[in-house]
């Protein structure tokens, strides 16, 4: 009897999983708007007070990347992602053993999205707790384009430019008569831009001798977890050339929000390069060549993204 008691005892003094180190609340906001002032992630925790010794606060990133560590009585330390982007004299308490506990990020930018992990240790004990992080950003640019790829099909295309994460894409036709009508995505593009940032572009097809004169033709952008939602419309005009490419790629579908692809792999094709404005226009009639110098003018922002984009993938 008298040694489990000693046990016991022992137990509750070194942890054991008996009233040891205990994360209570994990404090990260879901979504932040790039370039916010700074951020605070807080890690609230208790600690027995024979345990404080040995005590250790660390923070990593998707769970392997170390970005702030807190080992008392030193002061704390950014590292890695975060090197310089913590304000490392913010104090979240009073108490010696939790004061440095939080980090206050500044310079927000996309890169700093993901899963961040506080860690709280001492000698006997241990727990972690996890929560993701969104640095947002909104597109610089929505515009939507179409052409005729064929005797019997429109190709409409949105590109959303300069954003973060990649967004979702709606593509739709509003009639004449006020009826609304969804367009299936048939590809998708993506270019990367750095710090985070993407050109992304989506695209589907609609009937060309089904689509009246006048009819709307647009795109709504949103981005996830956020309220964030933009409108681009643009009225169609049937007498369009016949423009087609003999561009040939590839789709690379992953799952969601990290992934990348390139256009469909049953994107329109024939006798010009993508990039060949001359040869992509030339297929047109006379009649037809200068409305084809209008389009050239408003799709050449679109092939001069998707020009970056080839040369970031060779």
């Amino acid at each position: 009897m008298m040694m489990f008691i000693q046990c016991l005892t022992l137990m509750l003094l070194y942890g054991g999983g008996v009233g040891g180190v205990t994360i209570t609340r994990l404090s990260v906001p879901r979504t932040v708007l790039a370039n916010t002032s700074s951020v605070t992630m807080d890690c609230v925790y208790t600690v027995p007070d024979q345990q404080r010794l040995g005590l250790v606060v660390k923070w990593y990133v998707d769970m392997v990347h170390l970005v702030y560590q807190w080992i008392p009585p030193q002061k704390p330390q950014a590292l890695g992602l975060l090197s310089d982007r913590v304000d490392t004299s913010y104090k979240a308490a009073r108490e010696w053993w939790a004061e440095y506990r939080a980090i206050r990020i500044t310079k927000l930018d996309p890169t700093l999205s993901g899963d961040y992990s506080c860690t709280v240790s001492t000698y006997e004990d241990e727990d972690t707790s996890t929560a993701p992080l969104l640095v947002w950003v909104p597109s610089s640019s929505v515009r939507v384009h179409y052409w005729r790829t064929s005797a019997t099909q429109v190709n409409v295309t949105c590109v959303a430019r300069n954003v973060a994460p990649r967004p979702d894409f709606t593509l739709y036709t509003l009639y004449p008569d006020r009826n609304r009508m969804d367009v299936g995505s048939v590809g998708r593009m993506e270019a990367s831009r750095g710090g985070g940032l993407w050109d992304v572009g989506e695209w589907g097809l609609i009937d060309w001798a089904r689509t009246p004169p006048d009819t709307v033709v647009g795109c709504i952008v949103t981005v996830q977890l956020t309220k964030y939602r933009d409108i681009h419309e643009t009225i169609y005009d049937p007498n369009l050339p016949i423009i087609t490419t003999t561009t040939t790629t590839t789709t690379t579908t992953t799952p969601r929000p990290r992934h990348s692809s390139n256009l469909a792999n049953n994107a329109p094709s024939t006798g010009a390069s993508l990039l060949d404005f001359s040869g992509l226009f030339g297929a047109a009639n006379r009649g037809s060549r200068r409305r084809a110098g209008w389009y050239l003018k408003s799709l050449s922002g679109l092939f001069l993204g998707l020009y970056h984009w080839r040369r970031g993938h060779l």
